[in-house]
């Protein structure tokens, strides 16, 4: 009987697993399909801004355009949302070029020479979202 009670408990253990792991993929699908919404939309908000005669007379430093960029929705902010799914995915540090390969799988695109770089330098400033665990890579801090 107690076998019995265990392989029913294995099998409902096995069923809910199956169910998160669709629900996870289904959360990073809707992930990025939100992080490509957002480009578009910075996109065509530049755009109309170009036509409206509001670019480039921007006198501000690389810093600080690339720190108003970091405020906003930016391409940094959805490196570390992505980052963020993947780290709690996978349930363990993970380096920055793990990060990387698992971005390609799911179709997630730096727009970046240096990708692995720039994922480096985003979780670094984001130390209240990430910490690195010595050489084991990256945990997200939720």
């Amino acid at each position: 009987m107690l076998r019995t009670a265990l392989k029913t408990l294995e099998a409902q253990l096995h069923e809910q697993q199956m169910v998160l792991g669709s629900l996870k993929a289904i959360c990073l699908e809707q992930e990025r399909e939100i992080a490509k919404k957002v480009e578009h939309i910075d996109s065509l908000r530049r755009v109309i801004g170009e036509m409206n005669g509001d670019a480039p007379n921007d006198r501000r430093s690389k810093k600080q355009r690339n720190s108003a960029n970091d405020a906003s929705n930016s391409a940094a902010q959805r490196i570390r949302e992505m980052a963020k799914a993947i780290l709690r995915e996978a349930g363990r540090p993970m380096t920055q070029r793990a990060i990387k390969v698992k971005m390609d799988e799911i179709g997630f695109v730096i727009e970046s020479e240096k990708p692995v770089e720039l994922i480096r330098i985003y979780l670094n400033r984001a130390k209240d979202e990430f910490r690195r665990i010595g050489d084991e890579g990256y945990v997200a801090l939720d």
